[in-house]
């Protein structure tokens, strides 16, 4: 089985990975993939020699934290040996004129549409060289290049992979042909690596300060000018009572201002003198009236 085999397998697998995976971006990635450079578990189904077993796969994938719109971003996937048993060994002797490669399928999307995403096939070969038979395998680690149009966040996610010989002296062919499990979409999504892209004027460094010349000319300090005191005057008045709307002189002759004129003397003294003078003409009558008697 030739690595052309391999390209027709994943040919076919391709839209079926596609529609699965096209909206994990947006939902599963954002809140579970890690931003640590650590290996994940990653459960596989692997078919080597007509036997097919599930791996417990260790993957990691780094990569710039912060890179700026327009450059060029590469992130890096490594296929390690499983945790456990079984692991990926020679199942015979590979000639020193072999080489070890690996194909992988890696998912590529982002948010906003910064890079295209899609299912991109990268590949690592290694040098060659001759393997035991049931000697561990060791894959180089694979690169996956983009360059983002603008900010935003990208991610990769780990798909398919292959582990296969390239032909040289020998037949070559596959020698691993893996793929995520069906109940292991949620790993893949833990295993994926969030790129984001950041104006180039956000990254921080340790930078050296420009030393000031000592020799400049020292800016003039503003001599504060003091107000001169403002006197305030305060004059007080005190307001007059309300004069008594009582008319303090009654005017002559009775003019129409509510009061009488003057009255002068008052009429009880001038009555008291008349019944007095009326009084002593009565007695004086009677002295004469009783004299003239006498006489008569």
């Amino acid at each position: 089985m030739l690595k052309s085999k391999t390209r027709r397998r994943v040919a076919v697998k391709t839209a079926a990975i596609a529609a699965a995976c096209g909206g994990i971006f947006f939902g599963a990635v954002p809140a579970i993939a890690s931003m640590v450079a650590t290996p994940k578990t990653v459960t596989y189904t692997c078919t080597a020699s007509g036997t097919t077993a599930t791996y417990k796969v260790q993957v990691d994938i780094t990569g710039p934290q912060a890179p700026a719109p327009s450059s060029t971003v590469v992130a890096t996937w490594a296929v390690q040996q499983p945790a456990a048993s079984p692991f990926f060994t020679a199942a015979s002797a590979i000639p020193a004129t072999e080489r070890l490669v690996l194909d992988g399928d890696a998912l590529v999307t982002s948010s906003p549409s910064i890079v295209p995403s899609e299912l991109r096939t990268v590949a690592a070969t290694g040098a060659a060289a001759s393997v035991a038979a049931g000697a561990s395998l060791q894959p180089l680690p694979m690169l996956i290049t983009m360059t983002p149009t603008a900010t935003g966040v990208i991610a990769v996610q780990p798909g398919s992979f292959s582990l296969y010989l390239e032909p040289g002296a020998g037949n070559g062919g596959d020698l691993y042909v893996c793929d995520v499990a069906n109940t292991a979409s949620a790993e893949a999504s833990a295993a994926a690596l969030l790129i984001t892209v950041k104006p180039s004027g956000t990254t921080t460094g340790t930078g050296t300060p420009t030393p000031t010349p000592s020799n400049t000319t020292p800016t003039p300090t503003a001599t504060p000018t003091t107000a001169a005191p403002v006197v305030t005057v305060t004059r007080t008045r005190t307001a007059k009572p309300a004069e008594d709307s009582q008319i303090d002189e009654t005017p002559g002759g009775g003019a129409s201002t509510g009061g009488g004129g003057d009255a002068g003397p008052d009429a009880r003294v001038i009555m008291f003198s008349g019944a007095l003078m009326v009084a002593g003409a009565a007695i004086g009558g009677l002295v004469l009236r009783r004299r003239t008697a006498t006489r008569g």
